[in-house]
């Protein structure tokens, strides 16, 4: 087996409010920055592992995100970042130098329609959402300090952008453009049902929204084939509609909590190929 992409959710605190989000985890409160490294260096331990991705939420969040980035980086792993983008910006949050320590860049884009971004709860609490404008400002700087940085694009396609058309976008420099069909999912309080759709309509967006450059990348379901660490350093299966836990990662070696998740190589390796690593 080749070595493993984890996915580190380290806070679930986010400004957006997301109203598909599967991010949606059971503890409110996140991991302090040293038990994150314990995480950090249990992966390192076990061999399997060569690529971390952070997430949330909105990792920047994370008050020990630039320390975090710069520990890993250090462990020799190749790294990457999903994000909203909306704070990426601030000096203040993401340092300068920051992206010179990651290969891939991933921003969360799910519509470039201000009303659409509204309805989805993808908008801050001053209510901006990250327009076309903000968005290249972004990928330039990212670009400027690392011109060897790939960006992707992640959108999330829900019955409330089913029907639109995100070609405005296809002139910026992408290196993958990943459409995923909504995760349906239920925990406490929380469910995303309502913004269900069926295969038929994902591949009518498909079809909608042809990439003029870079990697498009259909994704049907994440379901054991996104390796995902939540905020308490769970490892978790997320097959059907809530997450089990399978271990914990400050409580136990993860080569050993991995031998018991169910895990679907085939899918992953049909996500993670050499030409198409995020």
């Amino acid at each position: 087996m080749k070595k493993l992409k984890i996915n580190l959710h380290i806070t679930q605190k986010c400004n957006y409010h997301c109203r598909y989000c599967f991010a949606q985890f059971r503890e409110k409160q996140d991991l302090p920055v040293e038990e994150w490294k314990r995480v950090i260096d249990n992966l390192e331990a076990s061999g399997l592992v060569d690529r971390i991705n952070f997430a949330g939420g909105e990792p920047v969040l994370y008050r020990g995100f630039p320390e975090l980035v710069d520990y890993a980086f250090q462990k020799g792993f190749r790294l990457s970042v999903i994000s909203n983008g909306s704070l990426m910006l601030d000096p203040k949050m993401v340092p300068e130098g920051f992206f010179r320590k990651i290969e891939m860049l991933g921003i969360s884009v799910d519509s470039i329609n201000p009303g659409t971004l509204q309805k989805l709860g993808c908008i801050d609490p001053q209510g901006r959402v990250l327009d076309e404008v903000r968005l290249c400002r972004l990928i330039t700087k990212a670009k400027d300090e690392n011109p060897a940085i790939r960006i992707k694009l992640n959108t999330v396609v829900t019955d409330v952008n089913k029907d639109e058309s995100m070609r405005a976008l296809g002139s910026l420099p992408i290196d993958r453009w990943k459409f995923l069909k909504m995760k349906p999912f239920e925990e406490g309080d929380f469910s995303n049902k309502d913004l269900a759709i069926s295969d038929s309509a994902f591949e009518h967006f498909l079809m909608q929204n042809p990439v003029r450059q870079g990697d498009a990348v259909p994704e049907y379901s994440l379901t054991r084939s996104y390796i995902i660490v939540d905020n308490r350093g769970n490892l978790i299966d997320n097959q059907g509609d809530t997450y089990t836990v399978v271990g914990n990662l400050l409580d136990e070696d993860f080569a050993t909590v991995f031998q018991r998740y169910p895990f679907d190589e085939e899918a992953y390796d049909s996500r993670y190929t050499e030409t198409q690593a995020g």
